[in-house]
């Protein structure tokens, strides 16, 4: 518990490399809620940072589990290395890599005296642009990685006297462009679990229950975190309602257990099921 108290910090940048990976990796040891409770979070950092507080505060075995789940991980956040070889860290420039529209800067100033600082930085995010997992699995090897869109200030100043203004803001605009559809699945858990089952054994029941009103159960999906904000709008311009709701429930089963849970849950929704008077008999026979 020591241990991941006082690496926190780093390890939460390190993690928010791929936070849907960790997260399920860590399906054991988190409760439904408090996988939402994580999922609910701005950011990927506070993501982590979320997670790790969850898992100190369960201390004991919980955090013992987490600890052998980042020492079998290592492949996947190869910074983790610095954790249980602290030797190997040594001292480099930072190596970055940016895709999709991303912004990474890692400028050092130093011994510098002026009037004013400006080291403002804005960018335009395109929906449409956001790489596939293969080219994010690159990124990671990069001391600093950003993709889909976000931006990394990795800035460095050192025995600098500023008189009057430091603008250090950041601004990122959405394009109002449309670029079509992007994969961003998380990674699928190894095992199915039963609700996973379920939905795969009710899925053409589903599609043709749900068609009758695709954007009302799409709706309750993205408010209830089970799609992403991007994943939800390339939903949304998708013209069939059959196509719709298979990629929906498709993205639903790929997210593995917890995400078809919580699609359950929705599906149960009294106001959910008043829409789709068909559920009734179609949700009882789900977990």
């Amino acid at each position: 518990m020591d241990k991941l108290k006082s690496e926190q910090d780093r390890l939460c940048m390190w993690l928010s490399d791929d936070p849907d990976h960790i997260l399920q990796e860590c399906g054991n040891i988190l409760s439904l809620n408090e996988f939402l409770a994580i999922h609910k979070q701005s950011s990927a950092y506070e993501k982590m940072r979320e997670l790790l507080k969850i898992i100190t505060e369960k201390g004991g075995d919980a955090c013992q589990s987490f600890f052998d789940i980042l020492r079998q991980n290592q492949a996947c956040y190869p910074k983790l290395q610095q954790l249980f070889s602290p030797n190997t860290q040594g001292s480099h420039n930072p190596t970055v890599v940016a895709v999709g529209n991303s912004v990474v800067t890692a400028r050092e100033i130093t011994n510098i005296k002026a009037k004013s600082l400006c080291m403002k930085i804005e960018t335009v995010s395109d929906p449409g642009s956001c790489q596939s997992g293969n080219v994010i699995g690159k990124v990671l090897q990069a001391d600093y990685s950003a993709h889909g869109g976000s931006v990394i200030c990795a800035d460095r100043i050192s025995d600098a006297t500023i008189d009057a203004d430091v603008d250090f803001s950041v601004s990122v605009q959405t394009s109002q462009v449309y670029a079509g559809t992007v994969d961003e699945t998380p990674p699928s858990s190894s095992s199915q679990g039963p609700a996973v089952n379920m939905i795969i054994e009710h899925k053409v029941e589903l599609i043709d229950c749900l068609r009758a009103d695709h954007s009302f159960i799409l709706q309750h999906v993205h408010a209830g975190c089970i799609v992403t904000d991007r994943q939800y709008q390339n939903l949304k311009h998708i013209c069939l309602p059959e196509k719709t709701l298979t990629d929906l429930i498709d993205q639903v089963i790929d997210n593995g257990q917890i995400s078809c849970s919580l699609f359950i849950e929705v599906l149960k929704n009294p106001e959910v099921v008043r829409t789709y008077p068909q559920l009734k008999d179609i949700t009882r026979n789900l977990c």
